[in-house]
């Protein structure tokens, strides 16, 4: 559970126990999400003030794990990729900050759906490493199925209403770790973010914009992130206007069947 990389086969990409782990996560996801469902939002951010503590802890012990066994280079250990944001997003959502509450907020509820769900289809770094007993990708799963929860619960508790100053709230929460990210890649040579290079990517046309421009790539990559606000707001809002369109439609209709009997016991 502890071994150093390379001990044993790693489990690999869309195998047949990745397929299995993919399964799994999202069942439990459906099955922790019903069972809460009727959480309330006071709740919620009590809960999220558990995960806060727990995932930073269980980090900081990754991070040792790492440097103990000699693996040292900043890109294997330091927490600064786009998923890793939902760590600074937990902290940001149990402050008592209002801005910095929103702030961590817009990202769960905008990024952590998505990304989290993203990663556990396609985990392009322990899975490529270690074996499915091992606690990098026990712990790679668990960390991004808490994701894609915290993102679902945020929206049934109504711990926020999605908008355009939800969406810019949640590029300038990006664009500040982008930044971090960005200053790290230039001093250190690292590939946080994976803005540097698309090693681990599994898309071959980001390896062939790559080649054709470097920094065309970077701005790509910067993009995408940011898009992500704008992509989950549309979907949102569309999925808000067929509600309440379906929720006029029946009420027009419980209308018109009243009006329909109104009609029919004055003729009688």
């Amino acid at each position: 559970m502890f071994s150093r990389p390379g001990t044993y086969q790693a489990v690999g990409l869309f195998s047949t126990t990745h397929i299995i782990s993919i399964f799994v996560c999202f069942v439990l996801i459906a099955i922790v999400v019903v069972l809460t469902r009727h959480m309330t939002s006071k709740v919620y951010f009590k809960l999220l003030k558990v995960l806060a503590v727990v995932i930073t802890l269980l980090e900081a012990f990754k991070i040792c794990w790492s440097l103990i066994n000699g693996i040292s280079n900043l890109d294997s250990w330091l927490p600064l990729y786009f998923c890793s944001l939902f760590i600074y997003s937990l902290w940001f959502s149990a402050s008592n900050n209002n801005k910095l509450r929103d702030f961590g907020l817009s990202f769960i509820a905008l990024a952590g759906i998505v990304c989290g769900a993203i990663f556990i289809i396609s985990p392009s770094t322990s899975f490529r490493t270690y074996p499915i007993f091992h606690f990098q990708c026990i712990y790679s799963m668990i960390y991004h199925s808490i994701m894609v929860y915290c993102g679902i619960m945020c929206f049934i508790t109504k711990s926020i209403k999605v908008d355009l100053r939800v969406v810019l709230r949640y590029v300038i929460f990006c664009a500040i770790f982008m930044t971090m990210a960005v200053i790290v890649n230039l001093v250190f040579d690292t590939n946080m973010m994976f803005i540097s290079n698309p090693y681990a990517i599994p898309l071959p046309f980001l390896a062939t914009i790559y080649e054709f421009s470097h920094i065309l790539y970077s701005i790509l990559i910067i993009v995408a992130h940011m898009s992500i606000g704008f992509i989950v707001w549309g979907v949102y809002s569309l999925s808000v206007k067929i509600k309440k369109s379906h929720h006029k439609n029946e009420k027009l209709s419980h209308l018109s069947l009243d009006d329909e009997e109104e009609m029919k016991e004055k003729h009688t």
